[in-house]
C-alpha cells in the first residue's frame, strides 16, 4: 500500500506511541491530500472498467456509493493480483437535468432563459459547470475510489463530441437513422420528446368516465364509451369496436355525434379494441394516444391535435380552449353532465406515464423527430448474451433483458432543448436538401446556396452515454488504450438503467466496433432504509453517505455496503450496521496495536509457511490459506458480500478472538526460543496477508497500518503474502481445533454456571487418543480458558466434553450446587416459556401474513437462539444433578 509522509503519524518502531484509536478523519485527509490512492498499473493481464458516469448535476447518493464500492473492490483486488488495471472515471452532461438546473438558476436571477438565445444560454451552462468545479468527483475521491483520474472524461469533451457526431452520421449513412413524423412521448414541462424508457409509470387512482355518444340519425340507443381522458373527446375522429363483438356489430359504418363538439365521426371495427375494457367501445383520438394513432393510420382517419406543447388546450379544443389539461378535464365533465351525456363515473386504478426527470404526466404527441432503427441492432445484442459473449450477474436479469430486446421500438433520439450534442443535420431553404455531415457546412452541398440552417434539436443524453466504454478509450481513433483495454472486463450498474444504458451500449459497441463493450455485467440491488423502504425525500428517510463517512469513517461505510451487497437482494442499510462496521475497524486497529508491542519491525516474514511447527501457528496459517482460496473464488464470481464476510470472520473470529491470545503462549518464551521467533514471524506474515485481504474493502486503515509496519506495497501490484496457495503443506492443524473445542466447552459452562471469566478453575484433562501428551495443551488452556491442572488426586466436578476427550472441572469451592440446581430449574422454565411464546406466534398464519418480514425473521432467529440456550441449560442441570447425587 502506498506510503505517504506525515510527521505526526507513528511507526511500529515507536511502540507505545501507537495511537489508541484509528483517527479516520486525519488518515483519510492525509492519504487523499498526498494522492496516495493507486490508479492504474502496468504489466499483467488487462482488467478494465468504466464508471457509470454520474450526472454533472449530481451529488453522491447511496446508489453511487454502492456502485463505486463494488467497482473499487474489484479494481483493488485485480491490482493486488498484478493485473494491469484501468478504471475510467467521467461525468455525463445530463442534458435535460442540467438545462433544468440552469433555467432555475436564471429564474432566480429574474432572467427567462429564452430571452438569452441559444448561444448565450449554452455559454451560461458552461459557466455553471466551471463554477461547480469537479463537483461529484471530489465526493467520489472521498469514498476512496481508486480511479484513473488522468483518464477522466466528460460527455461534452471535444473528442467525445466528435465521436458522437461520427456515430450519428454513420447511422444515417447506413440507413439506421431517419427523421419522421411519429407519435412520441412528450413532456409538457421539459418541452421535449422522450424515448420509451424515459417514461416511468406511477400507480394512481384515477377516474373512468362513461360518456354517451348519440347516433347521427338517432334510431339506435346511444353508444357509451369509457375513458380516463374526457378532455380529449374534442379530438375524437372515430369510435371503434372489435369486429367479433356481437353487441355492436350493427353499429359499424354508422356515425355518431361528438359530445362537446358539433362534429360527426364514424363507428369502425378494429381487432386492436379490447371488448373487456369499459363497455367494449373505444374512442379514437389519433393525435393523443399511441394506440389510437395506429388504429387511425390503418383506417385513414387523419389527425386532430387539441393540446399544445406546454399542455394547454389549443383553439381546436372548442369550449376547453386555453385551459391546462387538468382544468380542461374538470370543465369537460361539467359540460358533459349539463348536456346529459355523462352516464356515470367510477374510480379506476391505473399506471400513468410520467417524465423520468420532472415527474410531469407525459403527453402522446405527433411530432417530427429523429429515430434509430432498433430491430437490427437489438438482434445482435440479444445474440451476444445468448451466445455467452456477455454474462449477467446474477443471471436472473437475462430474462428481463430479453423481454425488452424482443419488444423494442425505434428509439427517438432528438430532444427539444439547447444543452447537449446538437444534431449535425442542415436543411436548405433554397432546394429543400437535408444534409447530415461530420463537419459544419457553409453552403448547401446540393445547390451551394448559403441559405442553410442546422437542426435546432440536440441528441438524447443516453445516445452519447451509449458510446461510453469505447469513446472514453479514444474511439474512433485506434489508440493504445482502446487496443489494450477494449472490450472492458466488467460493468457494474444498477438495474434501473439496464435499458437506458446497458442494452444500448451493447448495441452500439457491436455496431461500431464489431465487439461487445464488456465481458461481464454485474447488476447490484437498490439501497433501502432499515425497514426495506425506498429512500425518498417525501418519506424523509434519505441517508447522506457523506454524513455517514464523516461520522463513522469511510472504511466502515464501505464495509457495511459490501457486507450487504448480496446479488438479487435489496440492501437494508441502517446506522447500526455502519456502526458495527466501525467496531470491526476498531477491532482490526487494536489487533495491530498488539502486534506493534510484540513484533519487532525487523521481524522477517515466514520463508516456508509449510514448515511451521507451533500448533497455533499451523492452525492460523491453514485458516488463512483456506480464507484466501474462498476469497478469490468469491471475487472471481463478483460475490463481494461473501469476500467481505470472509475477511470479517477471519479477522474477528479467528485472528483476534483465537490466534492473538494463543500466540501469547509462545511470545512469552525466552527471546531466542525457536518457537517464539516462529510465532513472531507468523504474526507478521498473517498480519500482512490480513491487510492485503482487507485492503479492497478498507483502503484507508489498511494503508495506514501498512505504512506504520513497513509492509509491502500490495495495493499497487505485488501479490499478497500467501495468495496462491491452495492448502498449507504438511499435517492438518487438528491439535489446535481440539484446543478450541476444549476452550469453548469450558466457556459454555462458565456462562451457564455464572462463573467469572477471570476465575481460575482447577481441572483434570482426560485425552482419548493414545500417546498424547497433556503438556501440549495446558499452556493454551491456562491462557485461553483460565483452567489450571488440579492438585487433587481425585477430581470431582462437571464434565466439559470435547472431541476425543473431556475436562473435569473442579467447581466444588466455586459453586453452591444445591442453589445452582434450583437456579437452573428456574432458567429452564423461563427459556421454555419464552420459546413456547415465540413458537406459538410463528405458528399463526395471520402473524406470518401481517407482520413485517424483518419481525418474522427476528422471531425465527430467536427460536434458534432459545433452543440452543435451552440445550446448554439442560446439559448443565443434568451434570449438577449427577454431582449432587454422587455427593449423597
Amino acid at each position: 500500500m502506498d506510503d505517504f509522509q506525515n510527521d505526526e503519524a507513528p511507526t511500529a518502531d515507536e511502540g507505545g506511541d501507537f495511537p489508541t484509536r484509528f483517527d479516520s478523519t486525519r488518515v483519510e485527509a492525509a492519504i487523499l491530500a498526498n494522492g496516495a490512492m493507486p490508479s492504474s498499473t502496468k504489466g499483467g493481464a488487462p482488467f478494465s472498467m468504466v464508471v457509470p458516469p454520474p450526472n454533472i448535476t449530481g451529488r453522491l447518493h447511496m446508489g453511487h456509493a454502492l456502485n463505486l464500492t463494488i467497482q473499487d473492490v474489484m479494481a483493488r483486488y485485480h491490482r493486488m493480483a498484478g493485473d494491469d488495471v484501468l478504471w475510467v472515471p467521467g461525468v455525463d452532461h445530463a442534458g435535460i437535468a442540467a438545462q433544468n438546473v440552469v433555467e432555475k438558476k436564471l429564474r432566480a436571477e429574474g432572467v427567462d432563459f429564452k430571452t438569452l438565445g441559444r448561444e448565450e444560454f449554452v455559454a451560461r451552462v458552461w459557466e455553471w459547470k466551471s463554477s461547480i468545479g469537479s463537483g461529484i468527483g471530489e465526493q467520489i475521491r472521498r469514498l476512496g475510489a481508486s480511479l484513473a483520474w488522468d483518464h477522466e472524461r466528460f460527455t461534452m469533451d471535444p473528442g467525445f463530441s466528435r465521436a458522437v457526431r461520427d456515430v450519428f452520421v454513420r447511422l444515417y449513412e447506413d440507413g439506421a437513422l431517419y427523421r419522421a413524423e411519429r407519435m412520441i412521448h412528450w413532456c409538457p414541462r421539459c418541452l421535449t420528446a422522450l424515448s420509451d424508457v424515459e417514461v416511468t409509470h406511477q400507480d394512481r387512482v384515477g377516474e373512468l368516465v362513461y360518456v354517451e355518444y348519440l347516433l347521427e340519425e338517432g334510431e339506435e340507443a346511444p353508444l357509451v364509451v369509457a375513458t380516463t381522458r374526457p378532455e380529449t373527446i374534442v379530438a375524437d375522429l372515430a369510435l371503434a369496436v372489435h369486429p367479433d363483438d356481437g353487441r355492436y356489430r350493427r353499429y359499424v359504418g354508422k356515425k355518431v355525434r361528438v359530445p362537446l363538439s358539433d362534429r360527426v365521426i364514424p363507428v369502425i371495427a378494429d381487432a386492436a379494441v379490447d371488448p373487456q375494457f369499459g363497455t367494449g367501445v373505444l374512442k379514437i383520438t389519433p393525435s393523443h394516444s399511441m394506440v389510437d394513432f395506429d388504429i387511425g393510420s390503418r383506417h385513414g382517419l387523419g389527425t386532430l391535435s387539441v393540446i399544445d406543447a406546454d399542455g394547454t388546450m389549443n383553439p381546436q379544443a372548442g369550449p376547453l380552449s386555453g385551459l391546462p389539461r387538468d382544468k380542461a378535464r374538470a370543465r369537460a365533465l361539467e359540460i358533459l353532465e349539463s348536456d346529459e351525456h355523462l352516464d356515470r363515473r367510477e374510480p379506476y386504478p391505473h399506471a400513468v406515464g410520467v417524465c423520468y426527470r420532472c415527474q410531469t404526466e407525459v403527453e402522446p404527441r405527433l411530432s417530427l423527430q429523429w429515430f434509430v432503427r432498433m430491430a437490427p441492432l437489438a438482434a445482435r445484442a440479444r445474440e451476444a448474451v445468448s451466445s455467452g459473449q456477455i454474462r449477467f450477474f446474477p443471471p436472473t436479469w437475462v430474462k428481463t433483458y430479453y423481454e425488452w430486446i424482443d419488444n423494442i421500438r425505434d428509439w427517438c433520439v432528438s430532444r427539444q432543448i439547447w444543452w447537449g450534442h446538437r444534431i449535425p443535420a442542415w436543411s436548405c431553404s433554397a432546394c429543400g436538401h437535408l444534409a447530415v455531415l461530420r463537419e459544419d457546412p457553409t453552403v448547401c452541398p446540393a445547390c451551394q446556396s448559403p441559405k442553410i440552417s442546422q437542426d435546432p434539436d440536440v441528441l438524447d443524453t443516453w445516445f452519447s452515454s451509449a458510446l461510453w466504454p469505447f469513446a472514453t478509450l479514444g474511439w474512433p481513433e485506434e489508440t493504445p488504450d482502446l487496443a489494450r483495454f477494449y472490450p472492458t472486463s466488467l460493468l457494474v450498474t444498477g438495474f434501473d438503467i439496464l435499458f437506458f444504458w446497458v442494452a444500448r451500449m451493447i448495441m452500439m459497441g457491436l455496431y461500431l466496433t464489431g465487439r461487445v463493450p464488456f465481458r461481464d455485467v454485474y447488476i447490484h440491488a437498490l439501497v433501502r432504509d432499515e425497514f426495506g423502504q425506498k429512500m425518498t425525500k417525501s418519506r424523509g428517510n434519505v441517508v447522506d453517505p457523506l454524513e455517514l463517512m464523516d461520522r463513522f469513517g469511510t472504511d466502515a461505510f464501505r464495509l457495511s455496503l459490501a457486507l450487504l451487497a448480496s446479488p438479487g437482494r435489496d440492501i437494508r442499510l441502517s446506522v447500526e450496521r455502519v456502526e458495527a462496521a466501525r467496531n470491526f475497524v476498531s477491532k482490526l486497529w487494536n489487533a495491530f496495536r498488539f502486534l506493534s508491542r510484540v513484533v519487532p519491525r525487523e521481524t522477517p516474514a515466514l520463508s516456508d509457511p509449510g514448515a511451521v511447527r507451533g500448533i497455533a501457528n499451523r492452525w492460523i496459517l491453514s485458516e488463512l490459506v483456506r480464507t484466501e482460496r474462498e476469497y478469490r473464488e468469491a471475487l472471481e464470481n463478483y460475490r463481494v458480500d461473501e469476500a467481505a464476510l470472509l475477511v470479517y470472520r477471519f479477522t474477528w473470529s479467528l485472528f483476534c478472538d483465537w490466534y492473538l491470545e494463543a500466540s501469547k503462549v509462545d511470545v512469552d518464551r525466552d527471546s531466542q526460543d525457536p518457537l517464539r521467533l516462529e510465532t513472531l514471524s507468523t504474526l507478521r506474515t498473517v498480519g500482512e496477508a490480513l491487510l492485503d485481504l482487507a485492503h479492497p474493502f478498507l483502503p484507508f486503515v489498511t494503508e495506514e497500518l501498512s505504512r506504520i509496519f513497513g509492509f509491502s506495497n500490495a495495493s499497487v501490484g505485488s501479490t499478497p503474502s500467501l495468495l496462491g496457495l491452495s492448502e498449507l503443506p504438511g499435517a492438518p492443524p487438528d491439535d489446535f481445533e481440539r484446543i478450541r473445542s476444549m476452550v469453548s466447552s469450558v466457556r459454555q459452562i462458565r456462562t451457564v454456571m455464572k462463573i467469572p471469566p477471570t476465575q481460575e478453575i482447577p481441572a483434570a484433562l482426560f485425552l482419548g487418543l493414545p500417546g498424547e501428551d497433556p503438556a501440549l495443551f495446558w499452556p493454551f488452556l491456562r491462557r485461553l480458558a483460565r483452567v489450571v491442572p488440579s492438585s487433587s488426586p481425585n477430581v470431582r466436578g462437571l464434565r466439559a466434553p470435547f472431541r476425543d476427550g473431556h475436562l473435569l472441572l473442579e467447581l466444588g469451592d466455586l459453586v453452591d450446587f444445591s442453589q445452582e440446581a434450583a437456579r437452573l430449574d428456574r432458567e429452564v422454565a423461563r427459556v421454555e416459556a419464552r420459546l413456547a411464546e415465540v413458537t406459538g406466534r410463528l405458528s399463526r398464519e395471520d402473524f406470518l401474513q401481517k407482520a413485517p418480514p424483518e419481525v418474522v425473521e427476528k422471531d425465527r432467529a430467536q427460536v434458534l437462539s432459545l433452543a440452543e440456550e435451552k440445550e446448554g441449560l439442560l446439559a448443565a442441570r443434568e451434570q449438577v444433578r449427577e454431582f449432587l447425587g454422587e455427593g449423597r
